[in-house]
């Protein structure tokens, strides 16, 4: 394959060359004072200085020249006068030709226009003169014309070195940014990297821990803590339905004497009739539970006492009185009031228990779920972090084209760049 690129490349092409990263600036700042530029800005004052010395000698012929005596007097007038704008105009224009001081690009372009400008108005004026100029002294005309040619000339070898130097100076001016930007956009795609990388050890410990828990928490709940712990709870929901129940059958107890209770309560409060068990009425309606069986016996008593003065009808007065006396007789309400008592102290045991019991397995469920938690945070970083280094990436690599392409028009050959080593 070497050969067929030897063809296509032709035989007169330079060999690429490697570089550094690193060497990037100070090989374009070789470059830039490598390339001739003040040596070959000399040669051309040169060639103008002597121009000038040319036309200021041809000038000054000109200006010393003896007419024709035949010459018609108009003509010699006007051919005088015409000689006088040009020498004028020809001397203006040799002190613009004097080089500046400066080597530099910006003086050589000043100094560029400058005179060019100057030989436009040179031009201009002389186009009108010349003529009668032309008339009375040809030949001085005729080299002046000729050293006017010799100038414009060089001028335009002049701007053809400006505007190479001027391009090969924002060519390094770019490469050197570049090579920068370059620079600092690797070691953000090295921490990057890293960083990318740290998650995704994080991740790992995370995600391994978080299967641990998760083992524990199915061991824990196949040893005989764990099952104690289902036992308590079947325990608890068992003797929490009966807690229900029996509410509920204390509910159904009073429910015949709601309507009874209600105005007991109401003349109680009118100040109609003197209770001594009014607060237990209350709370026989909300919450029968909490009277204690003195208190259920008395009231129930105090209530049947004074049933005949509630108004109620007669055969609603007598279901009621019957139902009280079964509840007295059968002490039914006291009954369930401490099944209701011993369920409640039953459940607070086995609620101890279970919380006891289950002390472990919360600690691990909360550790899982904030393991999950943390793990989907993590993840987010994570996905974050490579879309950042893919985009970094890619910015990079545009730049490292652009700037192989930008190295290779300075080298005139074929350019690769060598990157630093990656750390870590």
């Amino acid at each position: 394959m070497n050969w067929l690129r030897k063809i296509f490349s032709g035989s007169g092409s330079e060999a690429g060359e490697s570089l550094r990263l690193e060497d990037v600036i100070s090989w374009l700042e070789d470059k830039e004072t490598s390339a001739g530029w003040e040596k070959s800005l000399s040669e051309i004052y040169r060639h103008l200085e002597d121009q000038a010395k040319e036309l200021s000698l041809d000038v000054s012929r000109l200006a010393s020249a003896e007419p024709d005596p035949s010459t018609p007097p108009k003509l010699l007038r006007a051919g005088l006068a015409a000689r006088g704008e040009v020498v004028k105009q020809m001397e203006s224009l040799e002190e613009k030709i004097d080089p500046p001081r400066k080597m530099d690009l910006q003086s050589a372009s000043e100094h560029h226009w400058a005179l060019v400008k100057g030989l436009e108005r040179t031009v201009t004026t002389f186009g009108r003169a010349q003529r009668y100029v032309a008339a009375i002294f040809p030949k001085s005309l005729e080299s002046i014309n000729s050293d006017l040619g010799q100038i414009s000339r060089t001028l335009v070898e002049l701007e053809e070195m400006i505007d190479k130097r001027r391009k090969l100076s924002e060519e390094i001016w770019y490469s050197k940014e570049l090579a920068e930007e370059l620079g600092k956009g690797l070691v953000a795609i090295d921490s990057l990297k890293k960083k990318v990388a740290g998650e995704e050890a994080l991740i790992g410990s995370t995600a391994a821990r978080l299967r641990d828990h998760e083992e524990r928490i199915r061991n824990l709940a196949a040893s005989e803590l764990g099952r104690r712990t289902e036992e308590l709870k079947k325990s608890l929901e068992e003797k929490k339905r009966e807690k229900i129940q029996t509410e509920e059958e204390l509910r159904s107890l009073i429910s015949p004497l709601t309507k009874a209770l209600g105005r007991i309560t109401k003349q109680s409060s009118s100040d109609r009739i003197s209770l001594e068990h009014g607060e237990v009425f209350l709370q026989l309606m909300n919450n029968p539970a909490q009277v204690s069986d003195n208190e259920i016996a008395g009231s129930l008593e105090e209530l049947r006492a004074h049933l005949a003065t509630l108004g109620l009808k007669d055969r609603k007065k007598e279901k009621v009185l019957d139902h009280i006396d079964q509840l007295i007789g059968k002490r039914s309400l006291e009954l369930a009031r401490s099944r209701h008592f011993s369920l409640a102290e039953e459940i607070k045991s086995l609620e101890g228990q279970l919380k006891e019991s289950s002390k472990e397995a919360l600690q691990l469920k909360d550790t899982i779920s904030q393991d999950k938690k943390a793990l989907i945070k993590l993840e987010a970083a994570l996905e974050q972090s490579r879309k950042d280094l893919l985009i970094l990436e890619e910015r990079m690599g545009s730049k490292q084209s652009e700037l192989l392409e930008r190295l290779t028009r300075i080298a005139g050959k074929e350019m690769s760049l060598i990157l630093p080593e990656k750390s870590g």
